[in-house]
């Protein structure tokens, strides 16, 4: 009988050793999720309130944010800021740095095996809580630092762009060509969402080029065309100390690769060059083209088109141009 009791127990244990191992992962991969919008912190806060229930294997649980009206009422909860428990519920309070009241709390209901709540399911509930506030913290504050770098990085563009009257907004051209590509060909929200700041900064390295050579109203020698071709490495290592950064990097790096292996800096040739540098690689051309020059006159849109579709192949993708050609017979 002794034997059967410790097998039992023994089974009890790893049972409920696999059920918190689940719940581990689950918040793991709960905690990893990504935070760029309102709806994402909703879907976050939600998954946090159900994780929350499981963890104390509670019948119920629910999320409750507070309004401003509710922020000045009376209430022990937001003048505490501290745990709220009975016997048949925990109310777990969501506290942000920065805000003077909770922005809410969340409150968990019965436990299923009908025992009270004791001290170690307020302590679960509680971690579970913190970690959830300072997940929300970490990416707020993430997401105020790169949107500050990138509107560091705009401003460098306009720089560049200020200093040739000739290029006027022409990052922002080429990223509305290159979307509505992208869009023809079904890429993912995440990947136009890296394509349009690729776009945005493709010429960021352009910076580092002498005014004596960016703006020079005539042919270009071969000395400076090396210079030239340099900016595309230049706006690579702009951006490189910037980690999340990384994929648009490589796009700035490659979008004047050609697809016959004949670009620059590295040679490649067809799919070695990301699609989104191949994107890039149209629509910059074919802004280029249809604007003035000093040294020419602008192309007209039907002999540009006509001109990338004669060098598909060799400097584009023909997968691109064939979306390209599309796109201008429907819209450009």
């Amino acid at each position: 009988m002794k034997a059967q009791g410790l097998e039992e127990e023994k089974r009890t244990y790893n049972q409920e050793r696999k059920v918190k191992n689940g719940l581990l992962n689950q918040l793991n991969t709960i905690l990893k999720s990504n935070i760029d919008s309102i709806r994402d912190l909703e879907e976050f806060l939600q998954k946090i309130v159900e994780a929350s229930a499981n963890v104390v294997y509670a019948h119920s649980s629910k999320l409750v944010l507070f309004n401003e009206r509710k922020m000045k009422g009376p209430s022990s909860l937001i003048e505490q800021e501290k745990i709220s428990r009975t016997s048949n519920s925990i109310n777990i309070p969501l506290i942000l740095r920065g805000l003077d009241h909770p922005m809410g709390y969340i409150e968990v209901e019965s436990r299923i095996d009908g025992k009270p709540f004791d001290l170690r399911d307020e302590v679960s509930l509680l971690m579970m809580g913190r970690q959830a506030t300072l997940k929300i913290e970490n990416d707020l504050f993430y997401r105020e630092i790169y949107e500050n770098m990138i509107e560091v990085l705009k401003s460098m563009v306009n720089i560049i762009e200020s200093r040739d009257p000739y290029i006027h907004c022409h990052s922002s051209r080429v990223t509305n060509y290159a979307l509505k590509i992208a869009e023809e060909l079904d890429l993912s929200v995440q990947e136009m969402d890296i394509m349009r700041l690729a776009c945005l900064l493709h010429d960021i390295g352009k910076i580092g080029i002498p005014d004596s050579i960016l703006i020079k109203k005539g042919n270009l020698t071969p000395e400076e065309w090396d210079i030239i071709q340099t900016h595309s490495l230049i706006g690579e290592n702009i951006v490189k100390p910037l980690g999340f950064l990384s994929k648009e990097g490589q796009i700035i790096r490659t979008h004047h690769e050609c697809y016959d292996g004949s670009g620059y800096p590295d040679g490649l040739r067809g799919e070695e060059i990301p699609l989104s540098a191949r994107i890039i690689a149209v629509a910059d051309s074919y802004d280029a083209m249809t604007m003035e020059r000093p040294y020419r006159t602008a192309k007209t849109p039907v002999q540009t088109m006509n001109e990338i579709e004669k060098l598909q192949s060799v400097k584009y993708d023909p997968y691109v141009v064939k979306a390209f050609r599309r796109c201008f017979d429907r819209q450009l």
